[in-house]
């Protein structure tokens, strides 16, 4: 029996349709994902499913029964639940009132206190964490916050859940920790819808794979009985060419040198030096300090301390504005808070970083349409200059931010997880694009939790271990860079290219 089913489901936005007619069906206890490029209409679909959109036309049943949800609440009371991709806790609430919100223990004289932080200890423990569920939401890493939507998710008790890009903000055993749970829901009957660009995880966890393109459902494969390089051509259309692995080996020197860099309680001092032309990676578990030490360098915290040399001039930077006279920028790991004017549209976005180089006057209209227009096509933005960026898919939001950055001609980009919720092909287009600038001189620091993609970009791999600067590794696998994530020791080929990269 099927737990869900969508019929001819339609949704429009002004000038896109980003939903033609989609059918989709889910079977109780199965887990059915859900993939497609950036703009193909899944975001657009698990937000008609969870009731933050609602279809101009089509019919949506869950359990037989026809349901019209009106809102996430509606939707939720339809047996519809949701795990979205930004976090969405309240930052000042404690985990406990996060996880039990609207559903809060109760007495005549109130919330009985005693009862929700049990019962919140209760649903982290599912998920193997033992933390301290008074604390504000805001004061544990963005990883950790996710983990505590998905057991919130859990908690509610649906009859179908949807989870929207739920592994972005989580490490590799975090991930591992969630498929073990999805696989026990799974065999307690849950149906289980999940949207993601991994195929790597769509493949560990899915039963069958749905691929949308352009609005519309092209196919539904067995997981079994298919394969990634399958899926990626029907999300594709055709067959997809591999992204040249170029990596910029420079014995330039140093355009930035950055010593004791530090901020107390968050970052312990690291020195750092990024050549011109190179592409320099940084990795490290979450809460390791990779963001602190990314918002760090362009002075986007207070109480920031250290030393920074450009081009061999002592400089200090207090401010991102001061950051970017200098030519450093940054790309945040959170795009939609840090990132993006959401109610701009992509041409405004976009001139934002073009208007530093302006001085004396602002660009005309026309300048601006012309220079989106540019970069529209250069990194193949599915967008019309003219639309709002937040009616934009995440991938396509993060292309606007490295646009408006490259427009700003800089000389160091500092990118914190700038492929995070980027499908398969505009991540290697992101990557192509990457290299090219560094070709050009361009200085890049690349931070991601993908592994695979800081070997294949990045020479040289900066490792940060809870908070402090592990090591330096030269020419390094996905392998080595995990032993030192975790602490283990390196070995003597290890330490021999770590020597390598300072010339020891």
């Amino acid at each position: 029996m099927n737990a869900l089913e969508l019929a001819r489901i339609t949704k429009s936005f002004p000038g896109v349709r980003a939903l033609d007619g989609v059918d989709f069906e889910v079977r109780a206890g199965e887990i059915h994902a859900l993939v497609g490029q950036n703009g193909a209409g899944k975001s657009t679909l698990a937000k008609v499913l969870t009731g933050l959109e609602r279809p101009d036309s089509g019919e949506l049943r869950v359990g037989g029964r026809v349901v019209e949800p009106r809102d996430p609440r509606d939707a939720l009371a339809c047996g519809l639940g949701a795990v979205h991709q930004e976090v969405d806790l309240v930052p000042e609430f404690s985990l406990a009132e996060n996880l039990l919100l609207g559903r809060e223990p109760r007495r005549w004289w109130g919330i009985e206190r005693r009862e929700l932080e049990a019962r919140a200890r209760a649903a982290l423990a599912e998920f193997g964490l033992d933390l301290d569920v008074r604390r504000p939401a805001k004061s544990v890493p963005l990883g950790v916050q996710q983990l505590v939507c998905i057991a919130r998710a859990i908690a509610e008790r649906p009859h179908v859940l949807v989870y929207d890009e739920p592994t972005a903000s989580l490490e590799e055993r975090e991930v591992e920790r969630l498929f073990a749970e999805m696989r026990r829901l799974a065999a307690s009957g849950l149906a289980q819808v999940f949207v993601a660009h991994s195929l790597e995880q769509v493949f560990a966890i899915a039963d069958r794979i749905t691929v949308l393109r352009d609005g519309r459902r092209v196919g539904t494969f067995e997981a079994a009985a298919t394969t990634p390089h399958a899926i990626v051509e029907a999300m594709l259309g055709g067959a997809l060419g591999a992204a040249p692995v170029r990596r910029v080996a420079t014995d330039a020197a140093a355009w930035l040198d950055v010593r004791a860099l530090r901020r107390a309680g968050a970052l312990e001092p690291v020195d750092l030096t990024v050549a011109r032309g190179e592409v320099l990676g940084l990795v490290g578990l979450v809460g390791s300090g990779r963001t602190e030490l990314a918002r760090a360098l362009v002075g986007a915290n207070d109480g920031v301390h250290g030393e920074w040399r450009v081009d061999g001039r002592a400089v200090r930077i207090g401010s991102p504005r001061e950051a970017a006279a200098f030519g450093l920028v940054l790309s945040p790991e959170d795009r939609k808070v840090d990132g993006l004017c959401l109610g701009l549209t992509v041409r405004e976005n976009i001139a934002l970083g073009a208007q530093r180089r302006a001085r004396f006057a602002l660009q005309s209209r026309r300048a601006e349409a012309e220079l989106a227009e540019r970069w529209i096509r250069a990194l193949g933005i599915a967008a019309r200059p003219e639309q709002r960026v937040g009616t934009l898919s995440g991938g396509n939001q993060q292309k606007v931010i490295l646009a408006r950055l490259f427009a700003a001609e800089p000389r160091l980009v500092v990118l914190d997880e700038p492929t995070r919720g980027v499908d398969v092909g505009a991540k290697s287009q992101l990557e192509a694009r990457i290299a090219e600038c560094a070709e050009r001189g361009l200085s890049v620091l690349f931070i991601s939790s993908e592994l695979d993609e800081v070997v294949r970009r990045a020479r040289r791999v900066l490792v940060l271990r809870e908070r402090r600067l592990a090591g330096e590794l030269v020419d390094a696998t996905t392998s080595d860079l995990r032993r030192m994530m975790a602490g283990a020791e390196a070995s003597p080929d290890e330490t021999a290219r770590g020597r390598g990269a300072h010339g020891e």
